[in-house]
């Protein structure tokens, strides 16, 4: 199943909350408030030794307005904003061309599905039919066998996860071999909100997801009465569900995860769901162990189960198959889900129909789409030039675990291993997956979903019959129209996507310490998770292996709780501190990006030391702390702020904007902080690991 592709999940460099959307107006030209380091977006009559922030981005805040439709705004906003209105453009073209393209080529594919996508008046005609066979068979179940045959029916489409959610992935012990994954269910809700369901029942956010789930029904033609009382159950179920299911904190810990059962024993824990069934259904063998990754998934499973009538379970389908198609079905159904968005992150983002693409390509046809947009927008003169930036950090990178003084010989020379098998790729992969048997219609949406599903699931299945193997550029966050970069330790490796290697992050034309200091420091992140607190737990060849010395671990751990301490002192809202635990992956690798990123521009500048000017009267250190700051400048809601730091790993972006610099030596240097300063943290709490 396409959501099972790796079970050690990709670490994203970005948030990801609440996607950037599209505005309907069309895109400023690049100028200082939107896309370029600016003089200008900065405060020079503030003291950086007092406020960084103020200092390097005052400019910025003192001008620029967060569009209301947004729930944060800053450069990832705008870029995304280009991107989204890039990749919709593309569409359109192939939508014109899709007649007289090959068949299965991307331009048939990507055209014939946005054409099928933009006929509103028929898909408004065809309201919520086009999925009456799926609601009329959950409708004439009758025992919960028939639903476990379902929810089987609907994982081979890459439908919603229903009941389970369980599916091969790389044995994370031994990548060179397949193993079986229990991951617990999906729910009605994105997974990044996911956590509002352990709120209080009465919370404003719980309301407002029971209204949401009310108003999709009755727009879905469910009388009010009906729809209300559906919403109600429906959330008891899912409530009891997430309540076994690891904590964001705990899920950062792979070891919390990668807990093996013998298949029968996990059977075992919920008698009243056929896995034998459910597997037979979606079409895999039955395998002697499984993997644990939500350790009481089933458990959970086994008592909603046994305490839900199954009048009530049938609703609860149904509600989760309409929510899954409404972006195929009528429009009616869009507004309950904008509703919802604006109670829950601030903003209303109402976009143009063509602009709501890009989150469904990313999700259903990403490489194909990708394609189509690096032929358009991608200059393959970019490669050269980050894949050199790439070594420079790397060698910085291994410098530093040469030199250090606190790992032993036996960790140090596995940490050196490590990156030394590095694997990295920018842009897009050299092989893209091909499409080519997928039917993709021009006339109907919801078999174009299924289609690509079923192609999904049998693309898995195939795999089975070989040693696992990297896609490229494959994953939600790695595809080359994925605003992103990620790292995935079961591969040892990152991928650094065309979309983020693009003006502000990068241009061939941008200064060296731009350069370094902002795609440079994503590079250098991406590194440094391979090393974090979870990436550290992965060996060389990507395996699942504890590598430390137990004297190293506890003295990574040391290092990584000073993270941990500075991130909970931190009030993102009055009563808001960010929760530590969960975000010291992401902080590390900050701290990492940014040192590394700053060495290596050191380095170039000696091998270019006609580059080695100021600029705007900064030096090229200044230049480069100032750049990585102005990268994280950013307003947002407190819906937003709040709904990100119960869920993602990632803080805040002001808070990134600072925090990492007081770790780095160089960045007291480059401004002249000295002790007693606000933004002086004392040597003894500067975190030192990498």
């Amino acid at each position: 199943m396409s959501r099972l592709k790796s079970t050690a999940a990709a670490t994203g460099f970005l948030a990801g909350i609440a996607a950037a959307a599209a505005a309907e107006e069309p895109l400023p030209a690049p100028g200082p408030d939107q896309l370029a380091f600016s003089v200008g977006n900065m405060d020079l009559s503030a003291d950086p030794a007092a406020d960084f922030y103020r200092y390097s981005s005052g400019g910025w805040l003192d001008r620029v307005e967060r569009p209301e439709k947004y729930p944060a705004y800053g450069i990832f906003y705008v870029m995304t904003e280009r991107l989204t209105k890039q990749v919709a453009g593309v569409a359109a073209a192939a939508g014109d061309a899709a007649a007289q393209a090959p068949k299965g080529s991307p331009t048939q594919l990507v055209g014939d599905f946005y054409t099928a996508f933009m006929d509103v008046e028929a898909i408004d005609a065809a309201g919520i039919e086009p999925i009456r066979g799926m609601l009329d068979e959950v409708a004439a179940a009758e025992t919960l066998t028939d639903l476990t045959r379902i929810s089987g029916e609907q994982a081979a489409a890459a439908g919603p996860a229903l009941l389970a959610m369980v599916g091969p992935s790389a044995d994370p012990a031994d990548n060179s071999r397949h193993a079986m994954f229990v991951l617990g269910q999906t729910f009605g809700i994105d997974r990044k909100l996911q956590e509002i369901l352990r709120m209080p029942e009465d919370s404003a956010p719980m309301a407002a997801y029971r209204a949401y789930i009310r108003d999709l029904l009755a727009a879905a033609g469910y009388p009010e009465e009906e729809a209300g009382r559906i919403a109600g159950s429906s959330i008891a179920i899912e409530r009891q569900l997430i309540s076994v299911f690891l904590t964001p904190a705990e899920a950062k810990n792979p070891a919390n995860k990668f807990g093996i059962l013998p298949y029968e024993e996990a059977k075992a824990q919920v008698p009243e769901f056929d896995l034998d069934l459910y597997l037979d259904t979606v079409g895999f063998e039955r395998p002697e162990t499984v993997y644990m990754y939500e350790p009481h998934a089933l458990e959970g499973l086994s008592e909603v189960l046994r305490s839900v009538p199954l009048a009530e379970l049938k609703d609860y389908f149904a509600f989760r198959l309409i929510a899954e198609y409404a972006p195929f079905l009528s429009t009616a159904l869009r507004g309950p889900a904008l509703a919802l968005e604006e109670a829950l992150l601030g903003a209303r983002n109402d976009q143009p129909r063509a602009e709501q693409l890009y989150q469904l390509f990313v999700s259903k046809l990403g490489h194909p789409v990708s394609q189509l947009y690096v032929a358009e927008y991608y200059p393959e003169t970019a490669k050269a030039e980050l894949l050199d930036m790439i070594e420079r950090i790397k060698a910085v990178f291994r410098r530093r675990i040469e030199d250090s003084t606190w790992l032993s010989g036996p960790t140090q020379a596995e940490a050196l291993r490590k990156i030394d098998q590095f694997y990295y790729k920018v842009g897009y992969p050299d092989t893209w997956i091909d499409y080519g048997d997928v039917e993709i219609v021009p006339d109907d949406p919801v078999a174009n979903i299924i289609a690509l599903g079923k192609f999904d699931l049998a693309r898995e299945r195939e795999k089975l019959g070989h040693p696992p193997e990297h896609d490229e550029f494959s994953g939600r966050s790695t595809l080359p129209i994925a605003m992103n970069a990620a790292y995935t330790p079961t591969i040892n490796g990152f991928e650094v996507t065309a979309a983020i290697t693009q003006p502000p992050a990068f241009a061939p034309e941008m200064d060296a310490p731009l350069k370094f200091c902002r795609i440079g420091a994503v590079i250098g992140h991406e590194m440094t998770h391979g090393f974090d607190f979870s990436g550290r737990q992965f060996d060389a060849d990507g395996n699942f292996r504890d590598w430390w010395t137990p004297e190293d671990a506890a003295a990574f751990l040391a290092e990584a709780q000073k993270l941990i301490d500075q991130a909970e002192a931190y009030e993102v809202l009055p009563g808001l501190h960010i929760d530590g635990a969960l975000g010291v992956g992401e902080n590390m690798a900050d701290v990492g990006g940014i040192t590394f990123a700053h060495e290596a521009l050191l380095d170039y500048l000696e091998d270019h030391p006609e580059e080695n000017v100021e600029i705007d009267g900064l030096t090229p250190s200044q230049r480069c702390f100032a750049a990585w700051s102005q990268f994280w400048t950013m307003k947002a809601t407190d819906q937003y702020l709040r709904a990100l730091v119960a869920n993602d790993g990632h803080a805040p972006d002001f808070y990134r904007s600072v925090a990492a610099l007081q770790h780095v030596d160089a960045f007291y240097e480059a401004f002249g902080i000295g002790e007693g300063d606000p933004m002086w943290l004392p040597p003894e709490k500067r975190a030192r690991a990498w």
